[in-house]
């Protein structure tokens, strides 16, 4: 064999070999892609329960108060629960539309890793913020839910017992408040912290984020 045609034999070596790593790494991308894709996939049909959900809430909500408009204790609760259960509805809705600008277009994966990390902070505070009230919600719900069910109105029964808790209720608000200020910014070093942190920002959001990374790694190599 001549060197010229050696050369040539080499370079078309050369071509199959990249033409088949370029192939082996689409193939990894694609799989991971699929992976992430379904984990976000599942995440938007949560997202669309829970948007479901909590416009029930908000007409019950609305239909108590407006029944009891004429107590002033029972509308001001029923008015409280109708403003959390919009709040929830916005907070639902803007994730729904963070994940679908991942979801339905394509882009590159430092892209995607971006948009993704800014819907989990974003699903962080937003839990965090809806998670607080829940320091009082947690009476006021079966207050109303008893009232509106049952015609008993325990407010009525039992004021200091209600306010005493509230007081409680509102004394646990401030001091989550004061925790989350000053352990915000600071990195996570326990397991048991960060598994909280996870759990806040989503499962599927988090398996979503570990395989577009693992793609960002791979197309690094």
């Amino acid at each position: 064999m001549e060197l010229d045609e050696l050369k040539q034999a080499w370079a078309r070596m050369e071509i199959r070999q990249e033409g088949m790593e370029e192939l082996l790494r689409q193939d990894f991308r694609d799989r991971r892609m699929e992976k992430s894709r379904a984990s976000m996939r599942r995440s938007l049909w949560w997202l669309g329960l829970e948007v479901g959900g909590w416009i029930v809430f908000v007409v019950w909500a609305a239909t108590f108060w407006v029944t009891h408009r004429h107590t002033p204790h029972l509308l001001l609760m029923g008015l409280l629960l109708h403003v959390y259960g919009i709040g929830a509805i916005w907070s639902c809705a803007t994730q729904l539309f963070l994940l679908a600008r991942i979801f339905l277009f394509d882009a590159p994966v430092l892209v995607l890793q971006r948009r993704l990390a800014q819907l989990r902070r974003f699903r962080v505070y937003s839990t965090l913020a809806l998670g607080l009230p829940w320091w009082c919600l947690w009476l006021l719900v079966p207050l109303v839910a008893i009232a509106d069910f049952g015609g008993v109105d325990l407010y009525a029964a039992g004021a200091s017992w209600i306010w005493a808790n509230m007081a409680v209720g509102l004394v646990g608000m401030a001091v989550s408040v004061w925790l989350a200020r000053r352990f915000a910014g600071r990195p996570v070093r326990s397991p048991f912290l960060q598994r909280i942190v996870d759990d806040m920002s989503g499962r599927n959001l988090l398996g979503a984020s570990r395989q577009l990374d693992e793609i960002a790694r791979f197309e690094r190599v």
